[in-house]
């Protein structure tokens, strides 16, 4: 059976922002902005500038996260995702508790939730191969809105070391491997890491 190597094109979807504001006394915002644009490509970061604390938005009331979401623009996952992450290789990456609270700064919300640093970077991406994807050698890649299965070529590469990353050509979106992404599949997330079928070249 052919393994497959699957990209997250997570971080370029609006539709898993959380309705919350992190509490972040570390850097300023345009750093903190920064930050969470490399952590987007798979970028490592130190765990102190991850979110910690966050507070639900002011006339929001959040009822359901998705098990990946996105907080100020840094991933984030529910206790269900975790648990499948945790049993894989994060390279030197890992999982770190998040407090989410309502907006009176108090009341908790329900649920484990953990901020997802990523610890491994590849040089897997084959741009010549690939298909629908725009970018710049030295500013990197993204896939394009409307890419598909198939459309992202990466090489053998791929298949070596850590089971999540970023490549050092990619600038939004990290790659799961074969394990982790049937994993997440036989779980049900999938859909909420919102994989794409890359080939291997």
């Amino acid at each position: 059976m052919t393994e497959t190597v699957w990209l997250s094109v997570a971080p370029q979807k609006s539709q898993i922002t959380a309705w919350f504001e992190m509490e972040d006394r570390v850097v300023p915002a345009l750093q903190r902005s920064n930050n969470a644009m490399f952590h987007g490509g798979g970028g490592h970061l130190d765990p102190n500038l991850l979110p910690q604390r966050a507070v639900e938005d002011v006339g929001r009331k959040v009822t359901r996260l998705p098990h990946l979401f996105k907080l100020n623009g840094f991933l984030c996952v529910t206790e269900k995702a975790a648990a499948v992450l945790r049993t894989h290789d994060l390279g030197g990456g890992g999982l770190y508790p998040l407090e989410l609270v309502r907006r009176d700064g108090v009341t908790p919300v329900p649920g484990q939730f953990w901020a997802l640093n990523f610890g491994a970077k590849k040089n897997a991406l084959n741009v010549e191969e690939s298909r629908n994807i725009h970018g710049h050698p030295q500013h990197g890649f993204r896939p394009e809105l409307w890419a598909k299965d198939d459309d992202i070529a990466v090489t053998p590469n791929a298949l070596e070391g850590a089971d999540i990353w970023g490549d050092e050509l990619v600038d939004t979106g990290f790659f799961v491997s074969p394990k982790l992404g049937a994993a997440l599949h036989k779980a049900g997330l999938a859909k909420a890491f919102h994989l794409m079928r890359c080939r291997i070249v």
